[in-house]
């Protein structure tokens, strides 16, 4: 065992476990991967495959087979179902439901090598983390090698808890556990897609946000009691908004910036420079191609209004301009 506390994994769950871990050769880097269904589901990390061209498994008696359809992708959770060409390579990896692992609780992560034993991994869980109804996850002690994302997580028991997450956060590097409740409804659909499908995480993963700079002029005619307003407004707006993003419903969060935006746009009469803010953003949307662009381009049309009207009543009456700035706290961001 690789490292950690001087628990012991239980011995039968691992040589059960073993001849479902698979490595993934993905473009020049290695990541793990497990068996979930006798359909030949394959469970990793999204961020481990995402826009990956070629991807070869390597079973733990080392057949290969070259990897062509993703069966599912969960974006927020970074899960990733890919399909086996043959349904009979690799028994599945029993996800029977357990208890998550409190903090303080020894956890288990199985990496898959080149040969039928996996490198193991004792951890303890640091936090239980609850980032809102879409999702809880597990933050260990210590990072973890990115080779290790997508590898199953056992429990003291021996069951499998999770899918190890390589993460970064704030630009500090993190060992996370995403739960197996979250695979369940990955590996219900019937429908595949070629590898092109891992294109779009991977370019969501680079977005730019472009969150405009406005002078204090742009509010020319405002009054104090109006920017409040507008300020808690939009922050209305993002606190619904982002957590039917974080839902999978970016459609929906789209529509709901856009109809705040011509909304606002109705009231801004009086300041301008406000509304034409507010109309560069919806029309910056008209030259994007999805709703998931389009809701970041209106947030990052609402974060700059929010910003401008900050500074704006910090000058005016500093104690309204905590108005602005909580008006929509940062969301935290543990994945890739």
């Amino acid at each position: 065992m690789a490292e950690g506390s001087n628990s012991s994994p239980p011995r039968d769950a691992l040589v059960q476990a073993s001849p479902s871990l698979v490595l993934l050769e993905v473009d020049g880097h290695t990541a793990s991967a497990f068996v979930a269904t006798g359909q030949g589901h394959l469970v990793t990390s999204l961020h481990a495959v995402a826009g990956a061209r070629l991807i070869h498994a390597v079973m733990a008696d080392g057949t290969r087979a070259e990897v062509d359809q993703v069966a599912a992708m969960d974006d927020r959770r970074d899960l990733a179902i890919l399909r086996l060409p043959v349904t009979d390579l690799a028994p599945p990896l029993g996800l029977a439901p357990a208890p998550l692992p409190a903090e303080g609780d020894t956890v288990y992560v199985l990496r898959a090598g080149a040969g039928p034993a996996p490198e193991v991994r004792s951890q303890q869980v640091r936090a239980v983390q609850v980032l809102g109804d879409w999702l809880t996850l597990l933050e260990l002690t210590r990072t973890l090698p990115e080779e290790s994302s997508g590898g199953p997580v056992l429990d003291m028991r021996g069951a499998v808890v999770g899918v190890a997450t390589a993460a970064l956060a704030n630009g500090r590097s993190l060992g996370l556990v995403i739960p197996t409740r979250y695979i369940a409804p990955l590996l219900r659909g019937s429908a595949a897609s070629p590898l092109s499908a891992l294109e779009a995480p991977r370019r969501r993963a680079g977005r730019v946000r472009k969150v405009p700079q406005h002078p204090l002029s742009v509010l020319e005619g405002a009054t104090t009691d109006a920017l409040e307003s507008i300020a808690t407004t939009l922050g209305h707006a993002i606190n619904a908004g982002a957590p039917a993003y974080n839902r999978g419903d970016v459609d929906g969060c789209y529509r709901l910036y856009a109809r705040t935006a011509e909304r606002l746009i109705d009231s801004c009469k009086a300041f301008p420079g406000a509304q034409r803010a507010l109309r560069d953003g919806l029309t910056r949307c008209d030259d994007l191609p999805d709703s998931d662009d389009r809701a970041w381009a209106l947030r990052d049309t609402f974060d700059g209004l929010l910003d401008v009207i900050g500074r704006w009543l910090q000058k005016i009456r500093p104690e309204a301009a905590r108005i602005a700035r909580h008006s929509a706290p940062p969301p935290k961001d543990y994945l890739n």
